[in-house]
């Protein structure tokens, strides 16, 4: 009777133990389920590199230089537009060609991929326009240009290809371009995507 009255007190106390080492009232399965992350990324509330996208961002995917990713009507069709660059002004390639009386040559140069799971035709210079500082909006003219090749009047791209050209405005000379605009579908798309130029 000893030996059994002393078993189960040594029993008691093994119970007694085992519940103050876990004082905290949790229990031991849910914690060994659960174990607590102690790897360096997640002791680091921001790890390195994880803003990159958003750094990309700020760096004006709207200004000069900037590409942007835009639909047009026909299911499919999309691609990435980026203003390469901006002359202003843009000077005649030929002495036939010349500016109207006050006014001047402006050109903006695009490069389009075509993104989209169709095949793209359109007119870039159609889709183009410049808008100055008063709001005034202008499209393309005939004119061409010394800083580089115009894009033909229909462009034809399959998918995964690209094209690069320039697109001449012709502007008064008092205008001030305070942007650029390109719409697909000769303009008529919902989506317009735009470049805000530095003012000089």
């Amino acid at each position: 009777m000893r030996r059994q009255l002393l078993t189960a007190a040594a029993v008691i106390v093994l119970a007694t133990t085992a519940t103050a080492c876990n004082g905290d009232g949790t229990d031991p399965a849910a914690d060994a389920s659960a174990p607590a992350d102690k790897s360096p990324a997640a002791q680091q509330p921001n790890p390195a590199g994880q803003d990159k996208g958003q750094d990309k961002d700020k760096g004006g995917a709207h200004a000069l230089g900037g590409k942007l990713t835009l639909k047009g009507k026909k299911a499919g069709e999309q691609l990435d537009v980026t203003l390469k660059a901006f002359a202003d002004p843009a000077h005649s390639d030929n002495k036939y060609n010349k500016p109207a009386a006050g006014k001047r040559f402006v050109a903006a140069q695009f490069e389009l991929v075509n993104t989209g799971t169709v095949a793209y035709s359109d007119s870039p210079s159609s889709d183009a326009k410049v808008v100055d500082e008063q709001g005034q909006a202008f499209t393309q003219t005939m004119g061409s240009v010394t800083e580089g090749p115009k894009f033909p009047v229909t462009v034809n791209l399959a998918q995964g290809a690209k094209a690069l050209g320039w697109v001449v405005f012709s502007v008064p000379e008092s205008s001030k371009p305070a942007k650029v605009q390109f719409t697909l579908d000769n303009g008529f798309a919902d989506e317009t995507g735009e470049w805000t130029l530095k003012k000089s």
